[in-house]
């Protein structure tokens, strides 16, 4: 009976210890092992740095924009996008910026002041990036609503910039979802440990504002946060103590 009750609590602490540790986990394949940059459960709900872009970038509402004209103080300054696509441009009215990079704004400005410069000199400079934004959410280090300085991204970029994948990510459970806001929702299945760990570009699929991406966990993660959640200091004493009472 003794030698029982000593297997019973060495069986108990045994399956504890299996699925809280905290150590490194392996992948469900290749046991290759991922070391986290960061715990996504203490960084819940982060908004990230902006994330540069792959591309041209196009204003939108919301964006900050500094126009400076050479000489001409009364014609430089912070502008915002707003939300019906204008800046309000100093002594010339409302300007469209929507749907044009700042390039183009340049040149917009440049014709609208040669009414009343000479020869305007502009400058246009992006100052806040504020009306594109993707999604990092489930296993990376940091969790969150990013802003985007382009208007792709590439995936690779997108997880480096969240703080890499979690010891629990499911780096062969990773879902891009594209939100429908005009047609159907579209969910990609990926496979970001051939992107990461073998160079598969194929899986390094471009983001577009609005888009989620999803790392899902592992299966032993979640039996651990379930034990973990059932097993708490208190039932763990509770279930030592009715094993020894038992026996």
């Amino acid at each position: 009976m003794r030698y029982l009750k000593i297997f019973l609590l060495v069986l108990f602490f045994g399956v504890t210890l299996l699925f809280s540790n905290s150590g490194q986990v392996y992948s469900q394949t290749n046991n290759v092992v991922v070391t986290p940059a960061a715990s996504s459960q203490s960084n819940q709900s982060i908004t990230g740095e902006f994330m540069e872009g792959n591309t041209t970038y196009t204003l939108g509402k919301g964006d900050v924009v500094n126009i400076t004209v050479r000489e001409q103080e009364e014609f430089s300054g912070q502008f915002v996008i707003g939300p019906d696509g204008n800046i309000q441009y100093t002594y010339v009215g409302d300007v469209k910026a929507e749907g044009l990079d700042k390039n183009q704004l340049k040149e917009e400005i440049t014709r609208k002041l040669e009414k009343f410069i000479k020869i305007p000199e502009v400058s246009v400079i992006i100052a806040a990036y504020r009306s594109k934004f993707i999604y990092m959410l489930g296993e990376v280090g940091r969790p969150g609503k990013y802003p985007m300085s382009g208007d792709a991204i590439k995936l690779r970029d997108a997880i480096v910039a969240s703080g890499l994948p979690t010891r629990d990510a499911a780096l062969r459970r990773v879902w891009v979802i594209k939100p429908g806001y005009t047609k159907k929702v579209v969910a990609k299945k990926v496979d970001i440990y051939k992107l990461l760990y073998k160079g598969d570009l194929n899986q390094d699929v471009m983001l577009e504002p609005g888009d989620l991406v999803v790392v899902s966990s592992t299966v032993p993660s979640e039996i651990n946060r379930a034990l973990t959640n059932l097993l708490s200091p208190i039932t763990r004493a509770a279930v030592v103590q009715e094993l020894l009472d038992t026996y």
